[in-house]
């Protein structure tokens, strides 16, 4: 836990100034406030979702925090030489654009249902959504990683195990502990978790099920290594190297937003989150501490969920 704190300290001291700061709290805390107020996740844009005006609007959605936090970085920190550079701006529209087409894929909801002749199944549905946006993930990171010349530089954005000290995120998972079980007391997040009961409705456990549930979960967590690669890996990796830790705050911003609809204390804690394994990704160049950790939560949280909805 050691060198985890002299990492957030540096990057406390070397890199924070207060009115950047002060301008993304204010950004999202009013992004946040509009959000849960107005549901404009769900309502105002989840209504074209299976269109491709869905694909449009989430690019104005990702573009909102990604451009808000850089521009503010380009005037609090007088970088006005990333302006002028095409490269800084094509890197921001590619993850913009990618992750855009990451929310708006749905097709393999049809093809779920076609393999199960034409018969919706929320498990062959939600597993092959966690499949399919992995895979996506890992696809769109891989090609820039080949074609930028990433790959002759760097381990695929911070897949590094060589070095790792897991005995920290550990400990992280442990203070989390307390914290996930008073949120499992709590309707808003029982309502949403376990994820996998909504294939399980008021069917009873039989090995069956039990091995659904375990296929489930072990999709799940693939997602969530996904979304570690592409944040904490390909985002902060690309980003920083026009950026140097500047790159951090405004990954943290965007990862706000992909937890718009999950419970508000969830979203408001994924800034800090994203934030913290931000610092630690950038001086370890390594996502594996983040993996574990992010995992663990997740897990978790389904743990946490199943529990407090069976008392």
């Amino acid at each position: 836990m050691r060198k985890i704190y002299t990492y957030l300290k540096t990057f406390a001291t070397r890199e924070v100034k207060l009115p950047y700061i002060l301008a993304i709290t204010a950004f999202l805390t009013l992004s946040i406030f509009l959000n849960y107020h107005y549901h404009v996740s769900s309502n105002m844009i989840g209504k074209y979702r299976g269109t491709l005006n869905h694909f449009f609007i989430n690019i104005v959605f990702y573009s909102l925090p990604v451009f808000f936090s850089v521009l503010a970085y380009i005037y609090f920190y007088k970088r006005k030489d990333l302006i002028k550079n095409a490269s800084f701006w094509f890197v921001l529209f590619y993850i913009i654009c990618s992750f855009a087409f990451r929310t708006y894929f749905y097709q393999y909801t049809d093809w779920a249902t076609a393999m199960n002749k034409g018969v919706p199944d929320n498990f062959l549905i939600r597993s092959s959504s966690q499949i399919f946006r992995a895979l996506f993930v890992f696809l769109v990171v891989y090609i820039y990683w080949k074609f930028s010349g990433h790959s002759k530089e760097t381990v695929f954005y911070g897949f590094r195990l060589k070095g790792v000290e897991v005995k920290p995120y550990l400990f992280m998972l442990l203070l989390m502990f307390p914290l996930i079980a008073i949120a499992s007391t709590q309707p808003d997040f029982l309502r949403r978790y376990p994820t996998f009961a909504i294939f399980v409705g008021g069917i009873t456990f039989n090995p069956v099920l039990i091995a659904k549930i375990s296929i489930y979960e072990i999709l799940y967590g693939s997602d969530y290594i996904a979304i570690e690669l592409f944040f904490r890996g390909f985002v902060l990796y690309a980003l920083s190297r026009f950026m140097g830790r500047g790159a951090i705050i405004p990954m943290a911003t965007m990862y706000v937003f992909i937890h718009f609809g999950k419970p508000v204390g969830e979203t408001i804690s994924s800034f800090f989150g994203g934030m913290i394994l931000g610092v630690i990704a950038y001086e370890t160049n390594s996502i594996i501490g983040g993996i574990i950790v992010h995992c663990g939560i997740a897990y978790m949280m389904e743990i946490g969920g199943f529990l407090g909805n069976s008392m």
